[in-house]
């Protein structure tokens, strides 16, 4: 599979707003890369890649289940 693009504004706001840094550095952990190599793919300064994808899937999976704890909409962010 072939990744060439970063995350989008949307995605990057609904990660940040629906995890924990405690999450996410456990997350970076599990899939052994850094955290700040997950930051920069969260932060837009880096682009999705084979060795980021499944952490960051894993990340998103999170965000899901506690948007719906909270019972938080994830289509309430910015869509410029």
């Amino acid at each position: 599979m072939t990744f060439k693009q970063k995350l989008s504004n949307q995605m990057s706001q609904a990660i940040k707003a629906n995890s924990t840094t405690k999450e996410r550095e456990g997350v970076a952990a599990h899939h052994e890369i850094s955290i700040h190599t997950l930051n920069s793919v969260i932060n837009m300064q880096r682009n999705v890649t084979e060795d980021n994808s499944k952490a960051l899937t894993e990340l998103i999976g999170i965000c899901v289940k506690n948007a719906y704890d909270t019972a938080t909409s994830l289509v309430n962010y910015s869509w410029e």
